[in-house]
């Protein structure tokens, strides 16, 4: 991510000299490249690997969290391959960098959320692998790593204060104190916590008297830092500090890691969160950048588009009215155009392959309507439909929001809609869900309906998948709801599973009538079909 930061800065920079007509024409072309950078597929990789090593409870969250970060910096790599088009296509020229604002803001909320990301991932595994009992006897190891983290702990509490007053997010450099004594403890009980370790010299690397010390005294170093920080110049104050965290804490810490013979738990690497920001207004933005406007699980207010047939009203949500000879829809108190600007599309049968993004696609208010009764204990049907959910929860993005709703017996809300970019507690609440109850088919149909209305996306993908194992008696009522709903803009899909397809002519009817697809899920086609229903297209 760092090195990411640091490309798009420089290319940030050049790009301001031609934004304006003509700006370029005595310049050479603009140009960008990220050959050096590449995505850690591998390190994902091995995480996959060596997933079952991770106890059970904790499992799926680390596994989706460190899937979510793939999934930013593969977006950061797509966003680059994008620019190079861009510039080597000299569409500069015609949009007065208009795209080129839209995918900077892009990096710059991308940035943010991967290193808040990346801190809760941590922290997580920190949990965990400290609810586990040291094993007895104590070791020297287990002491001096156990104090040499607290000492960590401090330094980054500096280094993130740094930041934060870098930033003008706080109006002091953060206090020392702490840190100061910390580190005169560590260096005085140098004897004590070591004792029974080898010293083997500075020139011996195996020597775990090396890392110790120099923590603690680089410690010291940090804090006097701190105490000079000066405002001048925040990027390349904090980059001072960045490079002397990694570098003279985080590297001692994670030697004496390597060294000991006892799982001391390493620290992590800090980006450089400073090196790139944005230095112009955004002229344009991307379809995917809502989310910048506030935090990611607060609702996004609402946009009104321009057109001549929008108009405020409290009115709730009505059929379709005809005003000065135009169609239009009233949704979430506001007249929207229909067709200009709400409707999307999915047209793509019998398509067998898919691209594993949602870049560029509308936003997603989806609603996962799902039969969890008894009938559904099968490994040709739950199992599945959890596989099938998960594919989709890897390319989330922070302005998708999943909503899971549950019928066996009284359908019930398991998941209020939730962001994408909390994939990690939308996995936590699919690994809960058991079959168990009868089917209220129609009582869930109603409230899914209910929640894609009240949390409807202006111009997205607003859809039930309706996921069950077989037919159901639909009513009157609820085909009435369907068939009007489509009219609004909020569809509906049905999957169906188990081990023989289903030949369910009833549900065919409400797929059709919801304007959605109908799909019989097998392990073939379970990692495909529900992306596939994510990616839709506004109609032109």
């Amino acid at each position: 991510m760092n090195h990411m930061q640091l490309l798009v800065r420089n290319y940030q920079s050049s790009a301001e000299y031609y934004r304006e007509p003509n700006a370029g024409r005595h310049r050479s072309n603009l140009t960008y490249s990220h050959e050096e950078y590449k995505v850690p597929v591998s390190e994902h990789q091995l995480l996959t690997m060596n997933t079952p090593q991770i106890p059970q409870p904790y499992r799926a969250s680390i596994n989706g969290q460190a899937d979510v970060l793939l999934a930013i910096l593969k977006e950061m790599d797509a966003l680059s391959i994008e620019l190079i088009t861009y510039t080597s296509t000299k569409q500069y020229e015609q949009d007065h960098l208009k795209r080129s604002d839209a995918i900077l803001d892009r990096y710059a909320y991308l940035f943010d959320v991967f290193d808040r990301k990346k801190e809760q991932l941590y922290q997580d595994v920190r949990r965990i692998h400290e609810s586990y009992p040291v094993k007895k006897p104590i070791t020297s190891y287990d002491i001096s790593g156990k104090a040499l983290l607290k000492l960590i702990d401090l330094n980054k509490e500096i280094l993130f204060g740094i930041r934060a007053y870098l930033n003008g997010e706080a109006t002091q450099v953060p206090a020392t104190d702490a840190l100061q004594a910390e580190a005169r403890i560590l260096i005085t009980n140098e004897y004590q916590n070591l004792k029974g370790l080898k010293r083997l010299g500075r020139t011996n690397g195996l020597c775990p008297y090396s890392p110790y010390e120099d923590l603690a005294e680089n410690s010291l170093r940090m804090a006097e830092k701190a105490q000079n920080v000066q405002k001048k110049s925040a990027d390349q104050t904090y980059e001072s500090f960045y490079y002397f965290f990694n570098n003279e804490i985080a590297y001692p810490y994670n030697k004496f890691s390597e060294l000991a013979k006892v799982g001391v738990l390493k620290t992590i690497n800090e980006p450089n969160i400073l090196a790139f920001r944005r230095s112009t207004p955004s002229v344009i933005s991307l379809a995917t950048t809502e989310p910048i406007k506030k935090t990611i699980n607060e609702p996004l207010a609402e946009t009104k588009p321009v057109t001549q047939s929008t108009v405020t009203t409290s009115t709730p949500i009505s059929s379709p009215t005809t005003t000065m000879g135009q169609t239009v829809i009233r949704h979430d108190t506001v007249y929207v155009n229909q067709t200009k600007v709400d409707t999307v599309y999915i047209d793509r049968p019998g398509q067998t392959t898919v691209v594993n993004s949602l870049a560029g696609f509308a936003a997603n208010n989806m609603i996962l309507l799902l039969d969890v009764s008894g009938s559904m204990d099968s490994p040709y049907k739950l199992p599945l439909l959890k596989t099938a959910i998960k594919s989709l929860l890897r390319i989330l993005r922070p302005e998708d929001q999943l909503s899971v709703i549950v019928y066996s017996g009284k359908a019930k809300v398991a998941l209020k809609p939730t962001s994408g970019s909390n994939a990690s507690e939308i996995a936590r609440v699919i690994d809960e869900l058991q079959s168990d109850g009868d089917t209220d088919g129609n009582g869930g149909i109603r409230l899914a309906y209910k929640v894609a209305n009240k949390n409807y996306i202006r111009a997205g993908n607003n859809r039930i998948i309706l996921a069950t194992d077989g037919e159901f008696p639909v009513s009157d009522e609820v085909f009435q709801l369907v068939s009007e709903s489509s009219t609004r803009d909020v569809y509906l899909t049905i999957f169906t599973f188990g081990q023989k397809e289903i030949n369910g002519q009833n549900l065919k009817k409400l797929a059709q009538t919801g304007k959605g697809s109908y799909t019989h899920i097998t392990r073939k086609n379970a990692n495909l079909q529900l992306i596939l229903e994510a990616q839709a297209k506004k109609i032109p």
